[in-house]
This record gives C-alpha cells, structure tokens and sequence, in this order.
C-alpha cells in the first residue's frame, strides 16, 4: 500500500498540471498557412495570430488569428480560449453562440468536431518561440460495430513563429 501511495506521488510530481496550461502560450505570433495536398497555384497565406495569457478559472482569453493573402487581409477569426471553473474544462469561443469543447492533453491543446458530414481535429502546440497548428479534415461515416475507416482528406497547418 506503502509502495503504492509513493509511486503515485512521484507520477503525480512527474505530469504537468492541467491548471499549468502551455507554457509561453500568450504571445503575438506571424507564420504561413499551408494545405497538404497543396494545390498549384494556390496563393501563400500568410497568418497574424494573438494570444492572451493562459486563461484562470471561469475567465477567457483572445486567440484571434488574421489570414492575409498578397498583402490583404482576407479574413479574422476573432475567437476566445475559455476555462471554466475547472482546468480541464476547456472550449474555443467562436463567436455566435458558437463553442467547440477542448481538452488539454499534455502540452497540445485538442478540439475535435463536426461541420456537417467533415469530422476534424484541431491540435495546437507551442515549442519555445513556435506555435504549430494543425486541422486534419476526414469525411465521417455511419458508426458501425468494429472499427469504421475514414479516410483523410486535408490536413491545414498553422506555423507562426513569435514576434513578441
């Protein structure tokens, strides 16, 4: 029981805490958005994206992401990273009433969801002055008994790296 309660302990000293959130999270950051498969002359996407510190308990931080395409900006996407009163209690606040669940797994933050039949999974991780992230798209089908296989169709990744 001893040996137990002492291993316990040190896996416990040993796992980030998830109240921790990612460090250097907060930041402003430029990149490029990339598609793969790439199409042929599509236009280089170039991305602005602001961070606000890791959010405290029952609070929201920004997480606005600018597209700019031959100098012009395209598009924003002035979204909020939300905590509730639990560190695990995570969500991506689009605007609208729109909310997308998210999860904290070890350092890369996790949203998956559904646009009609599209599943995809956002991942977002920060390594020092880099922040990647990545959208793999998969069209989704029926759940059967057993293992159901969806194809993948597109992953879009986000690489900024931080300019302050």
């Amino acid at each position: 029981m001893r040996r137990l309660l002492v291993v316990a302990l040190l896996a416990a000293a040993a796992a980030p805490a998830a109240a921790e959130g990612v460090a250097g999270w907060e930041g402003k950051w430029e990149g490029t958005l990339v598609n793969l498969p790439g199409r042929p002359g599509a236009p280089v996407v170039k991305i602005e994206r602001e961070t606000g510190p890791w959010p405290a308990a029952n609070a929201c931080t920004p997480f606005v992401t600018r597209y700019i395409v031959a100098g012009q900006p395209t598009q924003t996407k002035d979204y909020r990273l939300c905590r509730g009163a639990e560190a695990t209690d995570l969500w991506v606040d689009e605007g609208g009433g729109v909310t997308l669940a998210a999860r904290l797994l070890g350092d890369v933050l996790v949203s998956p969801f559904k646009y009609g039949n599209i599943l995809l999974v956002a991942s977002t991780r920060v390594e020092g002055d880099r922040m990647v992230e990545e959208i793999l798209s998969a069209r989704d089908a029926p759940a059967t008994e057993g293992v159901v296989k969806l194809t993948a169709t597109n992953l879009q990744r986000l690489d900024f790296h931080r300019v302050r």
